[in-house]
């Protein structure tokens, strides 16, 4: 919920001046105890001379948590912000970029990070929410998101899923369920927005490349336990490969993790190969690379 600039700026240049009262920001949290909800946490920091915060509130009943996002002028906190979602678990992000109320923008804003987890999916998003003239916006939100460091630089890993959050391979014989194919995209910001730079930190990508073949190699002792870990894992590195502008070496890295042995009956290396055609039509692979 946005709540108008305007409505705020009124507020600071027109009210009329009023004994100093309990902190409003415990009073929200009591009012929310009447609801059965109790302070989860809470973060608050001074911008431009007024007290800005966000606070989650978690249910008594188990139900989804709720975060609102206030600015105190006076005596009263004035709500500007609150999560969409009404099943979500959230979380106030620790690291020193996601929490402090930081210019990640370079625009004079200021910028609090929080995760919001859906349980059934067990899937979360970063969410990123600006403050900036009396008016709270969430300005980006990051599948898998997380906050990391290269080179001095603030950087957000996010995680996608372009082939579903349920992908099923297989044919008679074999077949198999993933939930970790995932393609991991960096950003930053630039000009006032978050943007794609995925192309400008081949470092990352290379040790997740290392660390991705060491788990497949690990892995491969028992794939009829861990296929569906495996595959995911394995398509991960493809997206790596790409991302380093490498996707044709990456597509020869799917062949050797997917190697049979010799002694694999014809049955089953028709089925592989069945497979390894479907993973070529939907990473929209070239036919001429072997």
């Amino acid at each position: 919920m946005i709540r108008a600039a305007v409505f705020l700026c009124a507020v600071l240049c027109g009210a009329a001046p009023s004994a100093r009262a309990a902190d409003p920001l415990d009073a929200k949290a009591r009012a929310w105890a009447a609801r059965g909800f109790s302070l989860k946490e809470r973060a608050t920091h001074d911008v431009g001379g007024l007290p800005v915060s966000v606070a989650v509130y978690t249910s008594t009943a188990g139900v989804g948590d709720r975060l609102e996002a206030y600015v105190v002028v006076s005596s009263t906190a004035y709500l500007g912000y609150t999560h969409p979602g009404r099943g979500d678990r959230l979380e106030l992000d620790t690291t020193p970029a996601g929490r402090g109320f930081h210019d990640l923008l370079g625009d004079g804003s200021r910028i609090v990070a929080y995760h919001a987890t859906i349980p059934a999916l067990n899937a979360s998003s970063l969410e990123l929410l600006r403050y900036k003239n009396f008016r709270f916006t969430r300005t980006a939100s990051f599948p898998e998101g997380r906050f990391a460091q290269d080179d001095g630089r603030t950087l957000i890993f996010s995680r996608d899923l372009p082939l579903g959050r349920f992908l099923s391979v297989g044919c008679s014989d074999f077949g198999t369920i993933s939930q970790t194919a995932f393609r991991t995209r960096l950003y930053a910001a630039s000009h006032g927005k978050f943007v794609d730079v995925t192309g400008l930190h081949p470092r990352l990508f290379d040790e997740e490349i290392a660390r991705k073949e060491a788990a497949l190699e690990r892995l491969r002792g028992d794939l009829q336990k861990n296929a569906g870990e495996y595959l995911g894992l394995a398509l991960s590195l493809y997206y790596d490969y790409a991302a380093r502008g490498r996707a044709r070496q990456g597509w020869e890295r799917q062949g050797y993790f997917f190697r049979l042995p010799s002694s694999a009956p014809g049955s089953v290396r028709a089925c592989f190969a069945a497979m390894r055609a479907d993973l070529r039509h939907r990473l929209v692979v070239p036919a001429d690379w072997p």
